[in-house]
């Protein structure tokens, strides 16, 4: 009955022991995931302030797989919206900003980043708002500059009509002016002969 004891009281010290082993790896192997994460965000701001936007996100990125919906996993995620919004990134994407800074407020509502997130996603979306309206405005005016032409030619297409016409009844009055002429010679030769025939009849 001893031996029972001391073989059960043995198989729980070895189940304790092998409970606490797994519990230190699986805490070993959480602090050495947080200090990798914590090396790859580190990078990915080092890439950021050299200008390096691809580099940096692609760190963020990594971080962001690697927390699995866990901190720090929201300021990555949020840092890859804050790249994609960048005004000096060749790269920039409004739209893909968005959907980051929606994601950090979806998925990581308590987070100290959401509220950030929700500041840009106003402010991009106002962006985006005035970058339609301005280009509505400039395909209006686009318009408004073909119809202007459009006038211009029709303003000088009617010049030339009218040059045409002035031309036109230019050439007429000296034709008029040229019949009145010869209309007037003919009334002087009718009054020579006329002239003529009573000079011969005395």
């Amino acid at each position: 009955m001893g031996r029972e004891r001391a073989g059960r009281r043995q198989h729980f010290y070895f189940c304790l022991a092998l409970l606490i082993f797994l519990t230190g790896c699986s805490l070993w192997q959480d602090t050495s995931r947080q200090r990798d994460m914590g090396s790859a965000l580190q990078a990915g701001d080092r890439l950021l302030a050299h200008g390096d936007f691809e580099g940096s996100l692609q760190a963020f990125h990594h971080v962001a797989l690697a927390g699995r919906d866990k901190p720090p996993a929201d300021i990555a995620v949020y840092k890859s919206g804050v790249i994609y919004a960048h005004p000096d990134n060749p790269g920039r994407d409004l739209e893909k900003a968005i959907a980051a800074f929606s994601r950090v407020v979806l998925s990581y509502p308590d987070s100290r980043w959401a509220e950030e997130a929700r500041a840009w996603i106003g402010v991009l979306q106002e962006t985006e708002v005035s970058k339609l309206k301005i280009e509505q405005s400039r395909q209006a005016m686009e318009k408004w500059q073909v119809e202007l032409e459009k006038s211009r030619q029709e303003i000088e297409k009617s010049k030339q009509e009218v040059e045409k016409s002035r031309l036109q009844l230019e050439k007429t009055r000296q034709e008029i002016e040229k019949t009145k002429q010869v209309i007037e010679k003919s009334k002087q030769v009718d009054i020579e002969i006329d002239q003529k025939r009573r000079d011969r009849g005395r």
